[in-house]
């Protein structure tokens, strides 16, 4: 029932980094990004017990960074996507998101808006294009070590699933080197409160209200010369889920761990 949301809304931790000052030529990043969730359902208020659930999605992104006026365009491709998630129409999503592409613009903080996607009506295409707004770590200019700053993040998703209007607010710190691999990298750490409502659609009980809260920990690591390493993420969320046909909103407990690594 809850299935479908915890899908399409979940996070993907950032695809990117600083905003490659220096290279005038483009530059392509490719990312393995792997999610991991369990949701708990709580279906007390129709006489039945707690449901867990817990899946995997992971896929593989191609963004390709070009220097620009005020920042860079962006190009991203979905080499491949795949996810064991219990939930309908799941696989085909899947296997028509591969080698959509979204094209959009970055800032000189980080920030990301996609102005155009190859897919929009496919579900996961639509879940990575509202991720994008904070795949990259949001850097403000001219940080040093020990700098802490603050940045907030709103997206709005309208597919034939759902209806959603998050807002997220992400505390940011710089921190010292610290070995990458083979690299030394630069380690942001952030903070996030998420909250949001909006509507789901379920086949099998309709149209559903929701509303979230979610907190999350972010680590990410950046080269040198601003490439992102790869980074983790953890968050634990709350939401109510309103349905006629349950007396009273049905509470969802969802944990979710997510690690980026670069492909070589």
């Amino acid at each position: 029932m809850a299935g479908r949301y915890f899908v399409t809304a979940a996070s993907l931790v950032g695809l990117g980094g600083f905003l490659l000052a220096g290279h005038p030529a483009p530059i392509m990043l490719r990312y393995r990004i792997e999610s991991k969730t369990e949701q708990v359902v709580d279906l007390s208020a129709m006489g039945q017990g707690s449901q867990t659930n817990a899946f995997s999605q992971i896929a593989i992104v191609s963004i390709t960074l070009s220097d620009t006026a005020g920042g860079k365009v962006l190009h991203a491709v979905v080499d491949t996507i795949a996810s064991d998630a219990p939930v309908p129409g799941t696989a085909e999503a899947a296997l028509k998101a591969k080698g959509a592409w979204l094209h959009g613009f970055v800032d000189q903080w980080g920030r990301t808006k996609i102005t155009a996607t190859s897919a929009d009506s496919n579900d996961m295409v639509s879940q990575i294009k509202n991720s994008m707004a904070r795949f990259f770590p949001i850097v403000k200019p001219g940080t040093k070590e020990g700098d802490i700053w603050t940045d907030t993040s709103r997206v709005d998703t309208k597919t034939a699933q759902q209806a959603m209007k998050t807002t997220t607010v992400t505390t940011y710190k710089r921190g010292s080197s610290a070995p990458r691999g083979t690299e030394t990298a630069v380690r942001i750490d952030a903070s996030s409160t998420t909250t949001g409502a909006g509507t789901i659609e379920n086949p099998m009980a309709g149209t559903m209200d929701v509303e979230l809260t979610d907190t999350g920990t972010e680590t990410f690591f950046l080269g040198s010369d601003g490439r992102y390493l790869g980074g983790d993420s953890k968050s634990e969320g709350k939401s109510l889920v309103k349905t006629p046909m349950a007396p009273e909103a049905i509470p969802v407990k969802i944990t979710r761990t997510t690690t980026v690594s670069v492909i070589k």
